[in-house]
């Protein structure tokens, strides 16, 4: 997960989005917290992301949607 997180943060510097889809009934908290919607993002050395770029969909939320 920190190297996860490193790497988002050094991507938040990048013209790019990061969109991961939860599928199943996992419990989804660290895709969650990956999302940075709570707060921002920062790497395990504490470097903030300089915009958030990862969205996170639990699947099971739209399954039923038409």
């Amino acid at each position: 997960m920190d190297e996860t997180r490193h790497a988002i943060v050094q991507a938040s510097k990048l013209p790019m989005s990061i969109i991961i889809i939860g599928v199943g009934n996992a419990d989804f908290a660290a895709m969650e917290f990956l999302d940075g919607d709570a707060s921002v993002l920062r790497s395990n050395t504490g470097e903030e992301a300089v915009r958030d770029i990862v969205q996170f969909v639990p699947f099971r939320d739209f399954r039923n949607v038409s």
